[in-house]
């Protein structure tokens, strides 16, 4: 296994990772949108996108996401929710041409009450954020309630809970304050919340990992 890079963001900035605000939070969103981009391409390979796609990107954080589903849903529409206001803000402006053009639409919500109306989206992602919801629980059967019949969720990540990963990288664990899953619970959390299947993807010599879950 590669161990993660080390990370030289200033130490006022580790707070920022779970509801970005303010100055440090532009800066960590910023990082991300950089950061997470290989392990996005990645990611997405597992899943199918129609040009009429209607995808939420649950905690979009600094918006790169939804413009690179924004760009494969060329005919659809792509929403995006952030705990954040300052997030649902940077992120309007990272996607400006496609928020006038009224294909992106970004909101403060909450994971586990987004507010959408239910069997409304085709696919929902969430990358580098489910370690920060209060309640996966609540958010899994949530996220099954605005999908469509045989719609799609798709969690991708590059920290993982597996022993070697907590043991090597056990700072930025306690500095980010995620709370990690194994691979497997969260495999079993989302049949309980009633999706039909559910897959697990790991990358090679790797920590990145996808979870994906059909309704």
């Amino acid at each position: 296994m590669h161990s993660q890079k080390k990370n030289t963001l200033p130490e006022d900035n580790w707070s920022q990772f779970r509801c970005p605000t303010g100055v440090s939070g532009r800066k960590v969103a910023a990082s991300m949108n950089k950061g997470h981009w290989d392990l996005t391409t990645w990611g997405l390979k597992y899943v199918s996108i129609n040009p009429d796609s209607i995808i939420l990107d649950a905690g979009c954080g600094g918006g790169k996401t939804i413009n690179r589903l924004a760009k494969r849903a060329f005919q659809g529409k792509i929403y995006g929710i952030d705990c954040s206001a300052d997030m649902v803000e940077y992120s309007k402006q990272v996607n400006k041409k496609f928020v006038a053009a009224d294909r992106v639409e970004i909101v403060q919500s909450a994971v586990e009450n987004t507010g959408f109306r239910d069997e409304f989206f085709d696919l929902v992602t969430a990358v580098e954020t489910y370690y920060f919801w209060p309640n996966l629980t609540e958010a899994f059967v949530e996220i099954k309630r605005v999908l469509k019949k045989e719609g799609w969720f798709l969690v991708i990540s590059e920290m993982i809970k597996d022993g070697l990963y907590e043991e090597e990288n056990a700072e930025i664990i306690a500095k980010t304050q995620v709370q990690l899953v194994e691979l497997e619970e969260m495999q079993k959390m989302l049949c309980s919340a009633g999706f039909s299947r559910v897959k697990i993807y790991r990358k090679r010599k790797s920590y990145w990992n996808a979870v994906l879950a059909q309704k």
